[in-house]
């Protein structure tokens, strides 16, 4: 038998100082600074919160699910689905797409990013005004991370020109759904509330800096991690920040500039462990959720108060749906589990069901997804 295990303790052995860097609660010269703002913006949950209490009011959450399927004659087949669930009711949604495999990776991926999320927000905005009033509609993701990625899809390799045309529309329906969705949880008095269970951006500590005044930060960490590492694993919560403009450069800029975001309202973001050694997650909201009416064109980001009865009540619908470690959010852990994609289900019923449904044409996954 092949000797792997060995080799492997000695290379860890040979780098373990580096290795060690973004898990230990150890803070090296450079880090001292992000770990003193670290502690000053971790804060204890409030007394009184009830965790896993589920006496909330009525809930909803929509998650989705994609399977690509690389096919023998080089194109992909995508599948997405999304499903909604909640107060006992379920709603569904589904699409399917081939690109000839001339489409560049880089596209084939932002296509995917986008087949799904417009399923998943469609299927939120299409259902929002049938829900009971001050409902929560859980979202799976960081809500602000996903509007700067709404710039304009040019997709190079599709010659038929109304596969191109529906494609290259994905993010400005994108959009209006969003706004649509925005429109109606704050005419309905609801809270839409997004959670993301990871997190790769070191955007929360530079608002804090820069709100302290202590300039550029030494290194650019990102707050997962200087949660992860400095907070002694203890429950509590982020200073929250709101943001507008700040995540638009580049390409999505001209979102704002030429106002296809319209009225859209600023994002309140934080992180929060509900217990003890539990992984915090981020939590993004319109600022509507907690009373604040600015509008996301006219805000570039800036911290907002961490102790008011709005955000505690945000805090305490967090706590109400959360199942354990396990479990980090009950609504949206079932809508996972039932959403799922899974590969057998793809390539066993899918599949057959697109080769029927387009009179028996042959449609083979190539001898990468046919080998295990």
């Amino acid at each position: 038998m092949p000797d792997f295990i060995s080799k492997l303790a000695v290379r860890i052995d040979e780098r373990r100082d580096s290795l060690s860097q973004t898990l230990s609660a150890d803070a090296w010269a450079e880090e001292a600074t992000l770990r003193k703002l670290m502690a000053r913006h971790w804060h204890p949950l409030p007394e009184d919160l009830e965790i896993g209490s589920g006496t909330g009011g009525p809930a909803f959450a929509v998650d989705g699910s994609i399977r690509r399927l690389n096919l023998a004659n080089g194109a992909v087949l995508f599948t997405a689905q999304a499903l909604l669930m909640g107060e006992g009711r379920t709603e569904t949604d589904i699409d399917v797409e081939i690109i000839r495999g001339t489409v560049r990776s880089g596209s084939l991926e932002r296509f995917a990013d986008l087949f799904l999320q417009r399923l998943e927000v469609g299927l939120a905005r299409d259902y929002v005004e049938g829900v009971p009033e001050g409902s929560v509609i859980f979202l799976d993701g960081a809500l602000y991370g996903q509007l700067p990625q709404l710039y304009p899809l040019i997709i190079e390799g599709i010659e038929d020109p109304l596969v191109r045309e529906r494609i290259e529309q994905y993010p400005q329906e994108i959009i209006q759904a969003y706004l649509d969705l925005f429109t109606a949880c704050e005419q309905g008095g609801h809270f839409l509330i997004s959670v993301a269970k990871t997190s790769r951006e070191a955007t929360h500590s530079q608002i804090w800096a820069n709100h302290e005044g202590l300039g550029p930060l030494p290194l650019d960490v990102p707050d997962s991690e200087m949660i992860y590492r400095w907070t002694g694993d203890e429950a509590g919560y982020s200073t929250p920040v709101i943001l507008g403009k700040r995540g638009f450069t580049s390409g999505s800029r001209q979102l704002i500039e030429q106002g296809q975001l319209g009225d859209a309202p600023a994002i309140v973001s934080f992180f929060v462990r509900l217990r003890p050694y539990d992984d915090a997650v981020r939590v993004d909201l319109p600022a509507f959720c907690i009373d604040d009416e600015r509008r996301l064109p006219g805000v570039e980001a800036e911290r907002v108060a961490q102790d008011t009865p709005a955000l505690r009540g945000i805090l305490q619908i967090l706590a109400d749906d959360y199942g354990g470690p396990e479990v980090y959010n009950a609504l949206l852990y079932a809508v996972d589990r039932e959403v799922r994609l899974g590969r057998r289900t793809m390539n066993d019923v899918y599949l057959n069901l697109i080769r029927r449904q387009l009179g028996g044409l042959e449609i083979r996954p190539d001898r990468s997804d046919r080998r295990f």
